[in-house]
């Protein structure tokens, strides 16, 4: 598959992936976090061009400023509403979908917080078992008593949500496994009851991402590396997919190309962009 620069003409708006794409960090946290090349001049160049931009992660353990900001330590431009967590999209979908019902989070405050922002019920204990909603965020200090809690939840008639579909990120060391993913399946497994994805691959929480940069999925561009997440979301959501072989690229030889072009990472991208002809059939130099 080629990169074609003139499909980028119809992109308005563009929504990235973080871990592979535009940086390596020590952890889903993001401490010691590294730009991969281009990164940084990329956001330079679509904040000078007029081009709303978000990064869109799996990450749900801080809240978006504290994301954020270890970002801009490492060199990336960019404000805090840029930063988009699927504590974020989660705390969209439930009050719009899940309207009234109480949570009981299995995750830190970055899932935490938005849920709080929204009016949503948090509940815990006895309650926690009688919870409309259970969702599934990242969190290292999970017991048994927490997962028995929503277990019990939904066997009692609970919908079991998770902040992300991903198995695995990419950091320095390579390839880790992805938590939520692993517990909301031991629950789905024990329980029988399917979890629903409200961060990547969900096309709900790229509409939510859409509706904060005041687009349409159709008028988005989803750069990312991985097949299985933004690369399906974006597809699926209608918007062009930019697949970049850093990332689970570089881990994963083998990893399938998805994307409606394919480039060898942000730098490439930055130069189909810069010399994408414009409207009036020049291009930017």
């Amino acid at each position: 598959m080629t990169a074609r620069p003139t499909d980028l003409r119809r992109v308005r708006a563009f929504v990235f992936d973080v871990d592979g794409t535009l940086i390596l960090s020590d952890n889903p946290s993001w401490t010691g976090a590294i730009p991969l090349p281009g990164a940084v001049e990329l956001l330079a160049w679509l904040r000078a061009h007029g081009y709303p931009f978000a990064l869109f992660t799996s990450g749900s353990t801080e809240l978006p400023q504290t994301y954020a900001a270890r970002l801009r330590s490492a060199g990336l431009h960019l404000e805090d509403w840029q930063v988009v967590t699927t504590g974020v999209t989660a705390a969209e979908i439930i009050a719009t979908e899940y309207p009234g019902r109480s949570v009981y989070v299995l995750g830190e405050e970055g899932t935490r917080a938005p849920l709080r922002a929204r009016g949503i019920s948090l509940v815990e204990g006895e309650d926690a078992r009688r919870a409309g909603v259970v969702l599934v965020g990242w969190s290292r200090a999970l017991t048994y008593d927490q997962l028995d809690t929503a277990c019990c939840a939904v066997w009692n008639g609970a919908d079991l949500l998770v902040t992300s579909g991903a198995r695995a990120f990419v950091s320095k060391r390579g390839l880790q496994p992805g938590w939520s993913w692993s517990i909301a399946l031991a629950i789905a497994e024990t329980t029988g009851k399917e979890p629903r994805v409200v961060g990547k691959p969900s096309v709900a929480a790229l509409r939510a991402v859409g509706r904060l940069l005041g687009v349409e999925p159709r008028e988005l561009a989803v750069v990312g590396d991985d097949p299985d997440l933004e690369l399906r979301m974006g597809r699926e959501a209608g918007a062009l997919t930019i697949q970049v072989r850093t990332g689970r690229g570089t881990a994963a030889i083998d990893t399938p190309v998805s994307g409606d072009l394919v480039v060898s990472g942000v730098d490439e991208l930055l130069t189909l962009l810069q010399n994408t002809p414009t409207k009036e059939g020049t291009a930017d130099r």
